[in-house]
């Protein structure tokens, strides 16, 4: 194995040797095309921005098939992702940047109370839910933290889609369609898509977008248990292939207006539903595509987001509005049957005839934002931004764990529902109002320096309710063995910024940042233990009184980076980071309740270089490279509190050094693009892509009380995607392959304990093992589009 040393040199000697040869070959007969992005809040060239940003473009997106997080993230140096099928990351996004993640995939079945590590935007909205990648100009990713830029704080790092903009030039549209089949699956895939773009004045236009994706699941389930029609477990199992089958709709609609040449005014709707028909897990200790479900875990949101932009030109500088609504509910089913099975407390049931568990879930969440900016538009020594931001967010969740059996069991009538064992109801609120800007003053020509500031401040509220009907009040307060707890705090806090770049050439700039990011903290609503008269509040499941609130988390980012290009063939970039993470927010369940709830640990670092190279190597051959390194780590042992009759005691929850979770050492990003006129009037356009992400973690190594067996060891996985396209002047046709060596790649898991089928009780004949989520097999297919 390659020593760290060792690693870095021979990568950056082999990134550096490619465009000096080919710059030296020629070096203006080739030429890379030009990208613009609008990262600083003004349309600049991707390599005039003082710090790291990758940008992909739109066509390039649609020719690739990136349509969601999960290839988008094997395209991006740097930029991974938790993937556990859409159902979980429709809920909570797993985008990972710079190493900042403290929490594997288990716990994911539930929403998120505070931001993601990484903010993204739909044009200028923050957006909290994961929404399809259709009829984009350009995605751009901004790594290191914007608070001083962006409304919507975060830790490592904003992505921002950005639709493509209705014109009043012409009409215009197209209509795109694609077939496939994917190994291991009994149907077909199918995805089509269709956009129009509408001139009704010379200053009025309309653009919508409309998509509807089918994708054949290809896991299947011998362990289904039947159940009458009372709800009552036969006895007998059933089977059923191709579970996590995906259905997939979306619309989007743009409406511009520029009454005048300064003003621009644009309304946005964007409307998705997701229907998934199980989850993409897989039971190590069954052959193949197997899962160990008995329970179906089906999953159905809707999403919708409604926004309108306002801009206006006052010469000296533009003032922007940006008015949001965003309405995002989902309804999942869960097998708990293994969870309660593998638990203590599953002792109390013995007896159950079937243990049949049925977690069902209810979400809702409505965030309103409202930010305005002000930009200047001067060309002198002086450059500034001002920005005021304010957000509101709700949530509502309900979970029911149904027990099949435990009524009659207890010959009782359930108070709540038949076979009701657990509620849960959680209500959160979360208020954000900032302040925000940035000041650049360019000291000559080639010198800039950039200071910025965030001042916010933050109101949270939680109350919970939590009922275990078959043990009353034995379990709680109520005859429903009733548990609540409520609770209100505020933060406030101000944030720094500074940044410098130097263009020691006419194609080259090295710069150094250092900025601050955050993510707000919240209440999690659990019953709690008020120590002063034990158990009085709380009932059974009272929880260290240390669980009702969580504080933000802050990173302090370090970087140091050179990016230019060498030649007209070549585009290079180079950085280096440092991060450091106080107070991280993890994902941790309470002693007592088993609750999953937010909890500030102590503290955490990360580090690393990131490399990307954009080489034309000849009119019709395109190379791009991308490596990143990261070392993200615990800095200091963390404690988890507990308390039981009064009586307080912690354990440990991870020691110094651990690996932060879901955090591989070394990713990388590769693919070649072939373009060749042919005689009959179309281009041919061949594409080949590779991903590596290294071998990590999904938890801290044991003795830990995070998640009980949450820690698992992810091999690495090397993905390539292929295509051959024949493009001619309004039509277009091409072969592609997913996942083409078809690889069957573990992509994260739920550690140890889901399936264990050998602990006391579970009623399987064999040892189901770990639950691991898998990549997709190969999937080859065809796609057609037509435009005018």
């Amino acid at each position: 194995m390659f020593k760290r040393t060792q690693l870095h040199t021979a990568i950056c000697s082999a990134i550096l040797a490619i465009p000096t040869l080919a710059v030296a070959e020629s070096k203006s007969q080739f030429q890379l095309e030009e990208i613009t992005v609008t990262a600083t809040r003004r349309a600049t060239n991707v390599q005039d921005v003082p710090y790291n940003i990758s940008a992909f473009d739109g066509s390039k997106l649609s020719a690739e098939g990136i349509n969601d997080f999960s290839k988008i993230a094997r395209s991006i140096p740097g930029l991974t992702l938790s993937d556990s099928g859409r159902s979980k990351n429709g809920i909570n996004n797993g985008i990972v940047m710079r190493g900042l993640n403290v929490s594997g995939a288990g716990n994911e079945d539930f929403p998120s109370l505070t931001d993601p590590v990484v903010s993204v935007y739909m044009n200028e909205t923050p957006i909290f839910a994961n929404l399809e990648l259709r009829d984009m100009d350009r995605v751009e990713v901004l790594r290191g933290p914007q608070a001083t830029l962006y409304g919507s704080g975060s830790l490592a790092g904003t992505m921002k889609y950005i639709p493509a903009a209705p014109n009043t030039d012409e009409l215009s549209g197209s209509v795109k369609a694609k077939a496939s089949v994917t190994d291991e699956s009994d149907d077909y895939n199918t995805d089509i898509e269709g956009t129009i773009n509408i001139p009704l004045s010379e200053n009025l236009a309309f653009r919508g977008t409309v998509a509807n994706l089918e994708n054949a699941g290809y896991i299947d389930s011998n362990y289904i248990e039947e159940l009458d029609s009372n709800g009552q477990p036969t006895g007998n199992r059933l089977s059923k292939k191709d579970i996590n089958d995906e259905s997939v709709k979306m619309a989007r609609g743009t409406l511009l207006y520029t009454p005048t040449d300064a003003t621009e005014i644009s309304f946005m709707y964007n409307y998705q539903k997701d229907e998934i028909g199980g989850s993409s897990a897989t039971a190590t200790g069954l052959d193949g595509y197997e899962s160990g479900t008995k329970v179906l875990e089906e999953f159905e949101r809707e999403v919708s987001l409604g926004s309108l932009i306002i801009k206006h030109d006052f010469g000296f500088a533009e003032l922007t509005s940006a008015t949001s609504v965003t309405k995002n509910e989902a309804d999942s089913i869960h097998d708990q049957s293994y969870n309660y099975g593998y638990s203590g407390f599953w002792a109390y049931y013995a007896g159950v005839p079937r243990e049949v568990v049925t977690g069902k879930k209810h979400y809702e969440s409505e965030s309103t934002t409202q930010e305005f900016r002000l930009t200047s538009n001067s060309d002198g020594k002086l450059d500034w931004l001002i920005g005021a931001y304010y957000n509101d967010v709700e949530h509502d969740a309900q979970s029911y764990d149904y027990i099949a059996g435990v009524d009659d069991l207890y010959g009782i009538v359930n108070p709540q529902a038949p076979d009701l064992g657990y509620s849960n109801f959680l209500d959160t609120e979360f208020e954000d109002r900032a302040v925000f800007g940035e000041l650049t003053y360019h000291m000559t020509d080639l010198w800039q320096v950039t200071v910025g500031a965030r001042y916010f401040d933050q109101k949270f509220s939680a109350a919970q309710s939590i009922t275990l009907p078959p043990c009353g009040t034995f379990c709680g307060e109520g005859p429903e063995g009733l548990s609540e707890a409520s609770g209100k705090e505020t933060f406030s806090d101000t944030l720094y910024k500074f940044n410098t770049s130097y263009d020691f050439s006419d194609s080259g700039k090295v710069y150094f940042t250092v900025a601050e990011g955050f993510r707000h903290g919240g209440a999690n609503g659990v019953p709690v233990d008020n120590l002063a008269t034990p158990t009085v509040e709380g009932g059974v499941f009272a929880e260290h009184p240390d669980y009702l609130f969580f504080d933000p988390d802050k990173s302090l980012n370090y970087e140091i980076g050179v990016k230019g290009y060498l030649g007209d063939a070549a585009r290079y970039s180079v950085a280096f980071f440092y991060v450091d993470w106080s107070d991280p927010i993890l994902i941790v369940q309470t002693p007592n309740g088993g609750f999953p709830v937010m909890y500030n640990g102590d503290e955490a670092e990360s580090k690393g270089v990131e490399l990307e190279l954009n080489v034309r190597l000849s009119e019709s051959v395109e190379l791009n490279l991308g490596y990143t390194y990261t070392a993200a780590e615990l800095t200091k042992d963390f404690y988890i509190p507990n308390v039981s009759g009064g009586v307080e005691s912690a354990t440990l929850g991870g020691q110094k050094g651990d690996e932060l979770p879901g955090i591989p050492t070394h990713t990388a990003t590769a693919s070649v693009s072939y373009t060749k006129p042919l005689d009959f009037g179309a281009d041919l356009t061949a594409h080949l892509g590779m991903s590596y992400k290294g071998d990590f973690v999904t938890g801290f190594e044991e003795p830990s009380s995070l998640a009980p067996d949450s820690y698992d060891e992810i091999d690495s996985s090397t993905l390539m995607d292929a295509y051959v396209a024949l493009n001619f002047s309004n039509w277009s046709v091409s072969l592609y392959a997913d996942n083409l060596t078809n690889e069957d790649d573990i992509t994260t898991s739920d550690g140890n304990g889901k399936y264990l089928g050998s602990k006391p009780g579970l009623q399987y004949a064999t040892n189901l093992g770990d639950q691991e989520y898998r990549v997709r097999p190969r999937t080859i297919g065809v796609s057609a589009s037509y435009s005018f």
